[in-house]
This record gives structure tokens, C-alpha cells and sequence, in this order.
């Protein structure tokens, strides 16, 4: 009833499933990776938005992605440097 090739397919469909899992793991975190490396004061949130955006299909993910590019500095925080 189950012979070679029946095994075979069911192998290669779960292998195929575990690339696709991994790949999804790897896009939602790459914003995350990328904020902490340029030391963004938001990452958490980028982080956040990264997988809601994966969640709701993809829609939010650009949007993260391209958060964690942007100059971090010090927007939108109020230090005597930024009064001067």
C-alpha cells in the first residue's frame, strides 16, 4: 500500500515546509537584527511590527524593515544637547 515513492513525497512536502518556516523566521527577524545592530533606541517595537506585519500577510513588514534603517539618534528625546 505505502511504497517508495509515497515515503519519498511526505519527505520531501515536510522538508519543504520546514524551509518555508525558516525562511519566514529568518524575514521576521531581520529588522530586529538590523536595529540592534545600529543601535536603534526601538527595537522592540521595530520587532513588534516585523511580525505583526508578517502576520497580517506582509503588508507591515516593509514598513519595519525600513524603521530599522532609519537615523536613530536621539528623535524624538528631549536631552540638554537637543535644547542647544
Amino acid at each position: 500500500m505505502f511504497d517508495f515513492a509515497t515515503f519519498f513525497a511526505w519527505f520531501v512536502i515536510a522538508l519543504l515546509f520546514c524551509v518555508f518556516v525558516a525562511i519566514i523566521v529568518a524575514l521576521g527577524s531581520l529588522p530586529k537584527k538590523i536595529a540592534m545592530k545600529r543601535n536603534h533606541p526601538q527595537v522592540d517595537a521595530i520587532n513588534a511590527a516585523s511580525w505583526i506585519g508578517l502576520a497580517c500577510g506582509g503588508i507591515g513588514w516593509p514598513i519595519a524593515f525600513v524603521w530599522a534603517f532609519l537615523k536613530s539618534g536621539n528623535a524624538g528625546y528631549n536631552t540638554p544637547e537637543n535644547d542647544a
